[in-house]
């Protein structure tokens, strides 16, 4: 992505000053309006597991559950492209395994 952005900015710099001004407010904007859709979709994604009399085994495939979502945004934030997809693909196995251990107990 920042590889994508740093040619579209030398790109625009040898168009000239205005090229390169109005590219850096088209991406100001773009990344702003992303922020504000973001911001009233709904609430943010928490990563707490939910307690509350459940059996042990649920509790820890939650906690498997939050802690690759967890290490996920971690990655993402910190642009580590690689590593993001690999807890991404984590947390769905850990999903898949805490919704069979759910149906195990008879739980939604």
């Amino acid at each position: 992505m920042q590889a994508v952005f740093d040619r579209g900015a030398r790109e625009s710099r040898d168009l000239g000053p205005v090229a390169y001004v109005h590219f850096l407010l088209t991406e100001l904007v773009g990344l702003v309006s992303g922020a504000v859709r973001a911001r009233l979709a709904g609430p943010p994604i928490t990563a707490e597991p939910v307690a509350g009399g459940l059996p042990e085994e649920v509790l820890e495939a939650q906690n498997r559950v939050a802690m690759n979502l967890n290490r996920l945004l971690y990655a993402i934030s910190h642009h580590q492209f690689v590593e993001a997809r690999r807890y991404s693909d984590e947390e769905r196995t850990a999903r898949l395994e805490l919704r069979r251990v759910m149906e195990k107990y008879g739980l939604a």
